[in-house]
């Protein structure tokens, strides 16, 4: 069985993924809850660690992951509405920094700053436009739900 390509060696991407990168904005809200003790979660990426002060976030399809506070905070606003688990709900900021995404055609993997991550083909590869190395994978599903693509 063939490996997914790791599209970011050294840190960047690879110029054919740069190229077709376009910029998108976050339109749906998450879940969230602050962790209090060091937890395992299983991402749609894989098993990864949730330490305490971080917050364990939920999506539109009840996918799991960890993110600092400070992300967290600055792209999202805590609004008051809670469900009866205790998770809170945060709606994205209008003035949050886009995104830049491309839409990967085969299974591929890149280096985020917490670890491998592997995507499937036709997720979307997405990096913050304000710090160039940090990339994640946003399942295809999950993307087009809730993601929209800005006008150049």
């Amino acid at each position: 069985m063939n490996q997914p390509q790791l599209i970011n060696p050294d840190g960047k991407l690879l110029p054919e993924v740069e190229q077709r990168l376009f910029a998108a904005r976050k339109t749906k809200p998450l879940w969230a809850k602050l962790v209090k003790v060091e937890q395992e979660v299983e991402t749609l990426e894989g098993r990864e660690t949730v330490e305490p002060g971080h917050y364990l976030c939920r999506g539109i399809h009840n996918e799991l992951w960890p993110q600092d506070a400070i992300k967290l905070l600055s792209n999202y606003q805590p609004t008051d509405h809670f469900d009866t688990d205790g998770w809170q709900q945060f709606s994205p900021k209008p003035d949050a920094a886009p995104v830049q995404a491309a839409q990967i055609a085969t299974p591929f993997s890149v280096m985020a700053h917490w670890g491998k991550l592997t995507g499937k083909a036709d997720d979307y590869i997405v990096r913050s436009s304000l710090v160039p190395t940090d990339v994640w994978i946003v399942d295809k599903a999950i993307f087009e739900a809730s993601y929209e693509r800005l006008r150049s």
